[in-house]
């Protein structure tokens, strides 16, 4: 392969999962390359980088098969004694005791391979909570390498796996299956396995919940493969989940001479350094202090530049605003528009080949103006406005056209990508809850009226389906309690206001139907 296409594939690998492929492994990964091209039957390996720079469901299912021959998953039962004491005696008993009156624990294992690490988590903490049953403990435990994933959710592991682990431990809580160990079910219960790209995705649950309020971030042996730009963009995500006081433990030396650790307190143990996110904010405190630096640059500045050479700058940089403006509105726009008109007409399968074909040379557009800003070392909301708002149009209605075609993976693909541009939109929580109630997902469809009333607490048709979905689970005092919600909000509408998101209803046809379920309602 030649030394420029698998710098291409580097350069991608590295902006999609943060890894650094070393200079001993290119030979390696030129390989591994070859053999998915021939799987998939492509012409050449600039194909096969072609496919993996699309933003597709086919490029997202490649990606899967990609990672795992490019990733490491060696783990083991309570690796790295040093650490585990560490939490066994000091940080986990603190934290133990500081969530004492809510009795809630939320740990996340980033990176955890095949299992073994939330797994050990999940017993340290059966081991120093009496009640252990009676607190709400979620262990998160995310990985990149679908195939690692697997092999976790189903809990099977080699004696190999046991060498650090005493056997009284391990028939505690492994039960014997042939020449191997399952874990048991009541250690297995409190991790939540799923997949999560750590530069790529926004901290979300499957369900599109926000990843918040961690007490407890591992990561360890996940930063030695990153780049450094990468594991400056992942610490400051880790730092924004944390609760104040919330902890990150990382492997040994991984996190040297990093810009964003200043964030976090860094407390030194015989066993590990680790680090603590403080009750104080200090991003505010740094921000504070950039800007007044700007301030003072801005005044010398000020001082030093003549009027005229004022006039010239101000010129210069009205001129090139002006250019940019004009630049901008010739963006290529005919295909998006062209796929609304499909989709009004029903032609669904045109409408998603032109809002894909849109995106396309949107994203190649903006790549190249993006490069040319840093070229020139200026940044303009306008570029990044546009960007969001019409790859936000293009994936949301590849997502309705692709429901509507009962493609409902690739509609929830989309839905996500759509997410990640304006994860405050209440369009693709319904779209999503559409999708649920059509799958019978009565869970997913709970979680997202949830969410949805989150996010617009009026928002009349999330408070029924919820209602509905207590109604079916027996639960009719918070069904009643959803009903009687909805039907103060109509209240306060025009009988004649049509209801979003319900075709057809107005306010008025709703208050009568609630009216007549005043049994449920009343109970």
């Amino acid at each position: 392969m030649e030394p420029e296409l698998i710098k291409l594939f580097i350069q991608l690998i590295a902006t999609q999962t943060g890894l650094s492929i070393r200079l001993q492994d290119y030979a390696g990964l030129a390989q591994k390359i070859k053999m998915r091209v021939k799987a998939l039957k492509l012409p050449n390996p600039q194909a096969y980088l072609n496919l993996l720079s699309t933003d597709t469901p086919t490029s997202q299912q490649e990606w899967k098969q990609l990672i795992p021959l490019i990733t490491t998953i060696e783990s083991y039962f309570f690796r790295d004694q040093g650490q585990i004491n560490l939490l066994r005696k000091v940080i986990l008993p603190e934290l133990i005791a500081s969530r004492h009156q809510t009795k809630t624990l939320t740990l996340w294992s980033a990176g955890c391979s095949t299992g073994e690490e939330p797994y050990t988590l999940s017993i340290l903490l059966q081991q120093l909570i009496p009640d252990w049953v009676s607190w709400n403990i979620h262990i998160l435990a995310t990985d990149v390498n679908e195939e690692a994933l697997q092999k976790a959710r189903q809990g099977l592991y080699t004696p190999w796996s046991f060498r650090m682990v005493d056997l009284e431990l391990r028939n505690q809580y492994f039960l014997p299956q042939g020449q191997n160990w399952k874990i048991n079910a009541l250690t297995q219960y409190s991790v939540d396995f799923f997949n999560l790209n750590l530069v790529k995705d926004i901290y979300y649950y499957p369900n599109y919940t926000p990843i918040q309020d961690v007490d407890l971030i591992i990561c360890r042996n996940v930063f030695v493969y990153f780049a450094k730009e990468y594991i400056n963009q992942v610490i400051s995500k880790f730092y924004n989940v944390l609760k104040p006081r919330g902890y990150l433990i990382t492997g040994h030396a991984e996190l040297q001479n990093q810009d964003n650790l200043k964030l976090f307190q860094a407390k030194i143990y015989p066993e590990s350094m680790i680090y603590q996110r403080p009750t104080i904010d200090l991003v505010q405190e740094s921000l504070r202090g950039q800007e007044n630096l700007i301030v003072d640059r801005v005044n010398i500045l000020d001082n030093l530049l003549s009027s005229s050479w004022k006039s010239q700058v101000h010129t210069r940089l009205d001129q090139h605003s002006d250019n940019h403006q004009s630049e901008t509105s010739k963006l290529p726009q005919k295909s998006l528009e062209e796929a609304k008109r499909y989709f009004k007409n029903k032609q669904y399968g045109i409408a998603i080949q032109k809002a894909e074909q849109f995106l396309q040379t949107h994203n190649s557009y903006l790549r190249n103006r993006e490069l040319e800003i840093a070229r020139q070392e200026e940044r303009t909301e306008n570029t990044k406005n546009l960007k969001a708002e019409t790859q936000f149009d293009a994936y949301y209605l590849l997502a309705q056209a692709s429901a509507n075609l009962g493609q409902y993976e690739q509609a929830t693909f989309y839905c996500q990508k759509a997410i990640e541009i304006d994860s405050l939109s209440i369009l693709t929580y319904y779209l999503l809850l559409h999708i649920a109630q059509e799958q019978e997902d009565l869970a997913g469809a709970k979680l997202l009226s949830k969410r949805i009333i989150y996010l617009l607490p009026s928002s009349i048709p999330a408070y029924l389906e919820l209602a509905s979905i207590y109604e079916m689970e027996e639960d009719y005092t918070r069904a009643a309690k959803m009903y009687n919600t909805a039907l103060e909000l109509l209240k306060s509408l025009p009988p004649s206001m049509a209801i979003e998101h319900l075709e057809g209803v107005t306010a008025q046809d709703l208050i009568v139907f609630l009216e007549k379920k005043h049994i449920v309602v009343d109970c």
